[in-house]
């Protein structure tokens, strides 16, 4: 009797993972602390399902096997390549602080995200369970016949469709505290400003994130979903309320002034209009018409800097990229995964000083080749490639539009990350790791949703 009242269930641990979407994108301690909560309460369910002997029920695997296969063997790569470091126990540290939030991510996502979280509604109660032939079974007959009820998902709406739109909600909170700094000014971002190259250039909007660049890639992922949406709804009112958020998300990413994430986002419009959306072609000409009238002078005068190399940012830039290349040559098993903040000041040429503290080369590529080497790199790619491959699947033959929504906003947001990840690399920022890490476990619970649902 204590166990029926107390035990968390899968409806429980979902909603929990909702809140995660919340959590994320206001702070990262609170992220931590939230993810610890999340894998202690996932394990206590896992327990108290194995207690009632609930293990035998069918639950198909929601992760592809070959895509397992790359998730293991990165992770004993990054593990691996702890080891060509001096500074273990530092290392170390960093290594499970960031990397342990990951793995939580997948585990927690791929064991409560799917249709059949809880080996099906038997746990949930049988009163609301079908015979075969489509009438009511009693809770007695239910209750006899479990691997019946573990073949049959929830009615309710989906679990990645939930997610979304909840992580819509929390994203229109970002851009609107977002414009309200740009319009009040009071966003402190002196420190990314180089006013001698940009003297018009006052401020720079972060919103609730870090800096200015890691919020730009956090509205290119945003917008990546919101075109894969709009090219999909039937609804021609909510195709224009989403072309409202997109219009807004676009602005917010104006006033960041990340010129990487600029040309990452027109290439993400660029696809979404040729592959997915033709005519979407007369938004895609108003919105630049609209932008060129409104861009002030100081966008005009940031946009003029992408073909410089004196202004401190692209100095700094250079710099970096050969620090890292000196890096890989030197440690080609690689440095550690997120430790590149504990190396860089041994090959530090440009500060030449111990206390200042990089965490990154700005460069995707080049930053996981030197943090895990060059087979750290290969499998990263090729998780990258399953997983759109699996995206592209649900673009072509998913059953739903939000499926194929799902699919198509993924593929624009790898086209997003692919291209701004070779000026820059956002993703040592912790919380924007875990969101990436959500989105891309969502594609093969989508995968399931389709097949079974």
């Amino acid at each position: 009797m204590w166990l029926k009242f107390t035990r968390p269930k899968a409806a429980f641990m979902q909603k929990l993972l909702l809140g995660l979407a919340v959590i994320v994108v206001l702070h990262q301690n609170a992220t931590q602390v939230y993810l610890m909560l999340g894998v202690v309460v996932g394990a206590f369910t896992c327990w108290q399902q194995r207690r009632q002997k609930m293990d035998h029920l069918h639950r198909p695997a929601v992760l592809p096997r070959n895509l397992q296969l790359v998730l293991w063997l990165l992770l004993a790569v990054s593990y691996l390549s702890l080891h060509g470091v001096d500074q273990l126990w530092a290392c170390g540290f960093n290594y499970f602080y960031v990397v342990g939030q990951y793995v939580a991510v997948v585990w927690l996502f791929s064991r409560f995200g799917g249709p059949f979280a809880a080996g099906g509604q038997a746990e949930d109660g049988d009163l609301g369970e079908e015979r075969a032939g489509g009438q009511p079974a009693s809770g007695t007959a239910a209750a006899n016949q479990p691997a019946a009820s573990a073949g049959r998902p929830s009615k309710e709406e989906p679990f990645p469709l939930k997610l979304l739109k909840v992580m819509a909600v929390m994203g229109l909170v970002v851009i609107v505290l977002g414009l309200v700094q740009n319009i009040l000014k009071v966003a402190p971002t002196d420190d990314w400003i180089d006013t001698d190259a940009n003297p018009l250039l006052k401020t720079r909007v972060y919103s609730t994130w870090e800096n200015p660049n890691i919020l730009a890639g956090y509205l290119c992922m945003l917008g990546a979903y919101l075109m894969g949406f709009i090219s999909t709804t039937g609804s021609k009112r909510e195709r224009w309320y989403l072309l409202a958020y997109l219009l807004a998300d676009l602005l917010c990413l104006v006033y960041t002034y990340s010129r990487g994430f600029w040309i990452a986002m027109a290439c993400e419009l660029i696809l979404f209009v040729v592959c997915f959306y033709r005519r979407g072609i007369y938004y895609l000409l108003g919105a630049g018409a609209v932008g060129a009238l409104l861009a002030g002078p100081a966008v005009w005068q940031r946009l003029s800097t992408l073909t410089s190399v004196h202004d401190t940012s692209a100095e700094l830039r250079l710099a970096y990229l050969e620090i890292a290349a000196n890096i890989i040559k030197e440690h080609p098993w690689g440095i550690g995964w997120y430790n590149y903040q504990f190396v860089f000041p041994q090959y530090d040429y440009f500060f030449k000083d111990p206390n200042v503290i990089m965490y990154h080369c700005h460069n995707l590529f080049l930053n996981i080749t030197a943090e895990l080497g060059v087979q750290g790199l290969v499998l990263f790619l090729a998780l990258i490639l399953i997983l759109a491959r699996l995206a592209w699947k649900l673009h072509k033959q998913g059953r739903r539009p939000w499926l194929q929504g799902m699919g198509r906003g993924y593929l624009l947001m790898l086209t997003g990350i692919m291209i701004s990840g070779l000026g820059d690399h956002v993703f040592f920022n912790v919380r924007l790791g875990v969101l990436f890490w959500m989105l891309s476990i969502l594609i093969p619970i989508s995968i399931k949703y389709d097949e079974y649902c």
